[in-house]
């Protein structure tokens, strides 16, 4: 006798669907950037996504909550409900990549983001501190990518300490950069760079932060800072790395763009001194060492900029 196969589930209906939504954390209508649950409801009503794709979705939202909590610091479930231009232009939507990062492969990411925003939340308000924690974390992550990812890492850099670097500064502000020398983009980091430390505390908080109002400045000598207006300075260290560690940019260079913006901008020259100030340190503390033991590097930092 055939063995009974049992039934598959009942679909949930939208107003289940609504519910199940709410309860994972999702916003009503979008808080920021995020889409809401009346924007996941309009898709179902217009077949542009189907009932089993939004409840596959709350539990992946369901589960990114769990074990993000497991690990030490929960992360904000509307994070994971934004669909930015690049991340479409990916080929993926906020359901797919969801899903991805709720299975198993996307463990060691949702690991990262979960110890990087514990340790800005741990070291807060201090700046400074907050960022350098960040740096044994990108070494530790990018030593511990499967052989699959390491071949997409190499095509942008090129040694350990390159790559830690790219890390580092997507987790800081997850910006990009055009090169002063080319004017041409050097880099991108697509829909990652939505994942930075800055917004997940703009998700976790409900409020719409830039980078600059999220680190502050706190811990940093006046020296690399300036004028109360030069907030960025945690943004500015990240970028300067890569310009200088990754994409090669000599710090004269930089020194000069400094010079120019000051000319052609009207940019404060208090404000373009710390800025060179912050780039000598990285061409003379960080680069000797972007090879070396990450904590290493923090002390060496931490005593050249506190």
């Amino acid at each position: 006798m055939a063995e009974a196969v049992p039934p598959e589930p009942a679909l949930l209906n939208a107003s289940e669907l609504e519910q199940r939504l709410l309860a994972v954390g999702l916003h009503p209508t979008g808080l920021l950037s995020d889409l809401g649950v009346d924007d996941h409801l309009a898709r179902l009503e217009a077949d542009k996504v189907d009932a089993a794709t939004l409840s596959a979705y709350a539990d992946a939202i369901g589960e990114l909550s769990a074990v993000s909590a497991d690990r030490g610091q929960a992360l904000p479930p509307t994070l994971w409900d934004v669909s930015t231009p690049a991340l479409r232009e990916a080929g993926w939507t906020v359901y797919t990549l969801t899903e991805a990062m709720a299975s198993d492969a996307g463990a060691i990411h949702v690991a990262l983001l979960s110890d990087a925003y514990a340790a800005f939340l741990e070291r807060k308000p201090n700046a400074l501190e907050g960022a350098l924690a960040l740096l044994p974390l990108s070494r530790n992550y990018v030593e511990t990518l499967p052989e699959s990812a390491r071949a997409e890492r190499e095509r942008h850099a090129k040694t350990e300490g390159q790559a830690t670097l790219l890390i580092w500064q997507a987790l800081l502000s997850g910006t990009s950069r055009y090169n002063p020398l080319t004017h041409r983009p050097l880099w991108s980091h697509g829909y990652i760079g939505h994942f930075s430390v800055p917004h997940i505390h703009q998700y976790a908080t409900g409020e719409g932060l830039t980078a600059s109002q999220v680190w502050g400045v706190d811990g940093f000598n006046p020296a690399f800072v300036g004028p109360p207006t030069n907030s960025n300075q945690v943004e500015h260290l990240g970028i300067s790395a890569l310009l200088q560690g990754v994409a090669h940019v000599p710090g004269a260079v930089l020194a000069a763009t400094e010079a120019f913006e000051v000319f052609v901008d009207h940019d404060d020259p208090a404000a373009a001194r710390a800025d060179r100030a912050l780039n000598d340190v990285v061409r003379t503390v960080l680069l000797p060492r972007m090879e070396e033991d990450p904590n290493a590097l923090v002390s060496a930092l931490t005593k050249a900029l506190q």
